[in-house]
């Protein structure tokens, strides 16, 4: 048996926080971003409630009032 190979090293695409990176699809727009574990959990719960990933999603695919929740950080 071969043992697993870690996850790739990187700067995490939201914290920038150079971690081990997993990949990330974005439910919302389909785009993969490289997250660290801990930014990974935060954007799956943050889908799940209805939720924006970054401002660029937010922004994108957001109404104005979608947007000011993203930016009090309300959800």
């Amino acid at each position: 048996m071969t043992p697993a190979t870690p996850p790739p090293l990187g700067n995490c695409q939201l914290c920038r926080m150079h971690r081990h990176l997993f990949p990330h699809k974005s439910t919302r727009d389909g785009l993969v971003r490289n997250l660290c574990g801990r930014c990974h959990e935060s954007a799956t719960v943050t889908e799940e409630r209805g939720g924006f990933i970054d401002f660029d999603q937010a922004v994108t695919h957001g109404s104005d009032g979608d947007l000011l929740t993203w930016l009090r950080g309300d959800l």
